[in-house]
């Protein structure tokens, strides 16, 4: 293809060029001494009573975060929670089973109005817990059904609504 060969010697004498030529342009920017400029730089007054950032301010009103769930005991009686209001968009059953022989599947708890069906993890042989129900904003109907020793089919209604999520 080329006419000559370019041989090992050739390259590395063009290598060794090459870095002769980056560095003579190099070494003369760092061994020039160029006059420094003087600038005037405003100095901006602080003020007296300065202080560290982590110290409130006395105008400042203290702040608390905002829960995003809230915890609700049921126990046995279901009715007189309802209508619940709700600050966060999450709420969290735990409660009593007053059913004898509970067992995992008796009980479901469902969100009507978003189709939000919760998981139910037993404490001990009475006792239960949800994991976090998503609410939607405004109202919400949560439906409680279990069957009853006898076979009956129950449902029970809680209202909550959720001002902010």
């Amino acid at each position: 293809m080329f006419k000559f060969q370019i041989t090992e010697n050739k390259m590395i004498a063009m290598t060794a060029l090459l870095v002769v030529a980056m560095a003579f342009p190099t070494y003369q920017t760092l061994a020039q001494n160029d006059e420094v400029k003087k600038e005037e730089v405003a100095v901006v007054t602080l003020d007296s009573d300065r202080k560290p950032a982590s110290i409130a301010s006395p105008g400042l009103k203290d702040h608390k975060p905002r829960a995003q769930f809230q915890t609700v005991d049921l126990k046995c009686t279901k009715k007189m929670f309802s209508p619940l209001s709700i600050a966060g968009g999450y709420v969290q059953f735990q409660g009593k089973n007053c059913l004898n022989n509970f067992k995992e599947g008796d009980v479901e708890i469902i969100n009507k109005s978003n189709g939000f069906t919760a998981s139910i993890f037993l404490r001990g042989s009475d006792k239960y817990q949800t994991d976090l129900i998503q609410l939607q904003q405004g109202d919400n109907e949560i439906a409680i059904r279990y069957r009853e020793s006898s076979g009956k089919s129950v449902e029970e209604i809680i209202r909550i609504h959720a001002s902010s999520i």
